[in-house]
């Protein structure tokens, strides 16, 4: 049977992974229980159930930026869940993803990745960055003409290390600092951001929410149809591999010029963030889409097709996982195991 949203019987979810908006679910209606990880593991869904008064009616597996860990989404006997927010980092996602009943995927332009032979499109739901409801910045005295806040790595963020130590050269007064980003974007004029992998990040709408004025790639991932640029945020040209930092310079210039213009901007970015991407709206689209969709009939499929799914996702991905694996590392083995078993153990034996 389908269910609808608010719902009136209170079903039970338990999420797995990093938190994200699930702190939103409980006044939508959901009883939530949080399992936070962020350390590597993995584990059977029957580990997650084992200090549950009963079984949830939801699992949902959210993208701790680690190696897949549910070792059996395909034999849950509840409706299953994959949260992908890295699919830039992590390959293996849309891959993983085809063992769950739904998804949600960070990055729009990802989307047709994860429509496969056991998930077509219809199942996955594009679900883009926001910020947390308690985040209200107080408001500072803009001490720094432009400040980065992130980590900045040779080896890890190529591209912002070149375009921060090129920058730095004609703006020696520029801020790159690491730690709270609520206490340090209010006291730039200007906010940088770099997208090192072409992904969206986070930092566009925290730095939005903050009140802040936003200097931030062209990028996809529907980024253009949340804010708009003159209007919210600023756009400039980033260079391939970031050595190039003339389009950069020249529009941060051009902000630093114009008071008003950065009034404008900040005021209607952070407002845009306040109306619709905050915690509260992803965990009301995330309720109403579950709605959307028979839960049994999910299920139903999947468990019938829980042999195959093992056999042509499932096992490939983890012992592939195990042979990439260092060989002191701890998944190397539970990742093969894994990969071997079979899938015929009743999903109803918990």
């Amino acid at each position: 049977m389908s269910q609808s949203a608010p719902f009136a019987s209170l079903p039970a979810l338990l999420w797995h992974g990093a938190a994200f908006f699930a702190g939103n679910l409980p006044s939508l209606g959901w009883t939530t229980t949080i399992k936070r990880q962020h350390q590597a593991a993995a584990v059977s869904w029957r580990d997650l159930f084992a200090d549950l008064p009963s079984p949830p009616d939801v699992l949902v597996i959210a993208d701790y930026s680690g190696p897949p860990p549910l070792l059996d989404p395909h034999t849950c006997p509840c409706l299953t869940v994959f949260y992908s927010v890295d699919s830039h980092i992590h390959s293996w996602h849309p891959l993983y993803a085809q063992a769950f009943d739904l998804c949600l995927v960070s990055l729009r332009d990802h989307l047709p990745r994860f429509s496969g032979t056991h998930l077509d499109a219809g199942h996955v739901l594009w679900s883009p960055p926001f910020v947390q409801d308690n985040l209200q910045p107080e408001p500072k005295d803009q001490i720094w003409d432009a400040l980065f806040v992130g980590k900045v790595d040779a080896n890890l963020t190529p591209k912002r290390h070149a375009a921060l130590k090129n920058l730095k050269q004609e703006l020696p007064d520029l801020q790159v600092r690491q730690g709270k980003f609520w206490e340090l974007f209010p006291q730039a004029k200007v906010v940088l951001n770099f997208c090192d992998l072409g992904d969206l990040n986070f930092r566009v709408v925290e730095a939005l929410a903050c009140g802040s004025t936003l200097l931030t790639p062209h990028i996809g991932h529907g980024q253009d149809d949340l804010f708009r640029h003159g209007e919210d945020l600023w756009l400039y040209d980033q260079s391939a591999n970031g050595d190039d930092v003339t389009d950069l310079l020249n529009q941060l210039r051009r902000l630093l010029a114009d008071d008003s213009l950065r009034v404008r901007l900040a005021q209607s970015g952070q407002a845009k963030v306040n109306t619709n991407h905050r915690a509260r709206h992803r965990a009301a689209s995330f309720t109403e889409w579950l709605g959307e969709h028979d839960w049994s009939d999910l299920i139903a499929n999947r468990l019938r097709a829980s042999a195959d799914l093992h056999r042509d996702i499932l096992r490939p991905l983890f012992l592939h996982l195990s042979e990439t694996l260092p060989n002191s590392h701890s998944l190397r083995s539970t990742y093969y195991h894994a990969g071997l078993k079979s899938s015929h153990r009743s999903a109803g034996q918990i």
